[in-house]
């Protein structure tokens, strides 16, 4: 079964950018973080070295990705590498794939409010980007 309708987000973008889409999925350079309902959210490697993050709708749907491309041109090679390595999947890796965000949730909820803190405080610590939005 697949997730997302190959055709319609070929016919989005340039042949180009959906066949260097489908070559970073197929380099694994996709990490798909969650599929939750029809929304899927992934991070995506591009060819520089730099870190995407992809939100897509599907089977079809509107979608954004944060890289320059997207922002000139309303579509990008990273989404339709998301599309590719979603629609790859077998059974037992969407539903993995699925659970993800359940999983992490749970082990949360486990965590002590003081945990908790000292989690985001260290990612803030290692992570510019988080500090920023936890800084607000």
């Amino acid at each position: 079964m697949s997730l997302f309708d190959t055709e319609t987000w070929r016919e989005r973008m340039d042949e180009r950018w959906f066949e260097s889409g489908a070559a970073i999925a197929d380099k694994g350079d996709v990490a798909l973080v969650s599929i939750e309902d029809d929304a899927v959210s992934a991070h995506v490697t591009g060819s520089a070295g730099d870190l995407y993050v992809v939100e897509l709708r599907a089977p079809a749907g509107e979608g954004r990705c944060d890289c320059p491309g997207f922002e000139k041109f309303g579509a990008c090679k990273h989404q339709a590498a998301v599309v590719v390595a979603a629609n790859a999947l077998d059974e037992p890796g969407l539903q993995a794939v699925r659970d993800r965000m359940s999983r992490l949730r749970d082990g949360l909820a486990l965590d002590s409010r003081e945990a908790l803190v000292e989690r985001l405080v260290d990612l803030a610590r290692r992570h510019p980007k988080v500090l920023a939005i936890l800084e607000g």
